[in-house]
This record gives structure tokens, sequence and C-alpha cells, in this order.
């Protein structure tokens, strides 16, 4: 169970290519310039996201950062590379009591900010936050495609949990899911 009252602390940083990198949390003057990110991670080639271009709208956005700030167990964050928004992640703790425990995100880089640090630094203020806010497991989901992601997390300690075959048709091609998580905050123990 979230602790109520867990903050989103601010963290600055540098990239790689030595620019300033700010981690804080979203704010409804965010909602178009992140709306703006997920479109054009969205209308990337190799499909990164199951969003589709124009597909989430501003008041969808404004929404998840308004959860965000209001809910103990949300959390939506943005990533700004010199001012300008290059990276967002949002999530929420699940609502079923057994897996209460379990925070579930999903994340986007823009293009010409991967390999920088920029989602580094947002999974590692999350996992942050997740372990203060008494969570004690993350999970996502990525699309067996998106192979730099899934190598992304693992390195961040990901593990492979499953795969769900044809779980999404996105423009009429059917996407297989798979499940990724780890343990944060206090162990976990199978069976405990």
């Amino acid at each position: 169970m979230a602790a109520l009252g867990t903050t989103v602390a601010t963290t600055v940083a540098t990239t790689a290519d030595g620019r300033k990198l700010v981690v804080r949390a979203g704010v409804a003057g965010d909602a178009r310039a992140v709306r703006d990110l997920i479109d054009a991670v969205a209308g990337e080639p190799d499909v990164p996201l199951l969003a589709t271009p124009g597909s989430i709208g501003l008041r969808d956005v404004k929404g998840l950062i308004g959860r965000g700030a209001r809910d103990p167990r949300s959390l939506f964050l943005v990533a700004e590379v010199a001012g300008e928004i290059a990276g967002d992640l949002g999530g929420s703790g699940l609502p079923f009591a057994p897996s209460a425990h379990v925070f579930e995100f999903g994340m986007s880089v823009g293009a010409r900010y991967r390999g920088l640090g920029v989602g580094s630094a947002l999974l590692e203020q999350t996992i942050a936050w997740a372990a203060t806010a008494g969570f004690t497991k993350v999970i996502l989901s990525a699309f067996p495609h998106n192979t730099r992601a899934i190598a992304f997390y693992e390195r961040h300690g990901f593990t492979l949990e499953g795969r769900r075959a044809l779980q999404f048709c996105r423009a009429g091609r059917y996407l297989d899911e798979l499940l990724m998580g780890r343990p944060v905050g206090s162990p976990l123990r199978p069976g405990a």
C-alpha cells in the first residue's frame, strides 16, 4: 500500500551530451507537450507504443497528470532537457487487494533524446518513489520487436515474466505483449 503524502522530488542531472536534465512531477501546463511527444513516439515506424497518433487527447493527458498529483498510488513524471519535454512516465498501483503492492507504468522518450540518460533518470526516479510509497514490485509491458527498450529495462533489473500472444491489434496488425517486472523496496519472496 502506498504511503499517504508521498511526494515526488525534482531531480537535476546532466545528459550524456552535457545538457541539463530535470525530472519532476508533471503539471497541467505540460499536457500539450506530453501529448505531442506521445503522438511523435506513437508515429514511429517501429511502433514502440500501443497508442496511435492522435488517439490520446489533451483531456486524457491532463487526467493522467491530475491523477498523479492527487492520488497517492499514482505517479506522472516528465523529463525536461534544456527546458523541452523529452520524456514522460505515468502509472498507478494495481487496484486489486492481492496485487496492491504492484505499481504498473508506461513511459516514452522522444527519439532524439534516447541514449542520453533521459529514460534512466525517469526510471530511477520512479523506482525510488515506488519504494518510498510502499510498493514492492514495479511492472511494465513492451512489444517483442522493441528490443532496444527490452534491453534497457533488463539493464535496470527487470526480467521477462511472460508473453501474451496476439494481445493487441494496432492498425490491423496483431502484436504480442511481453510482461516485465522487478522488485523494489522490501525483498519479495515467492510463497511468503
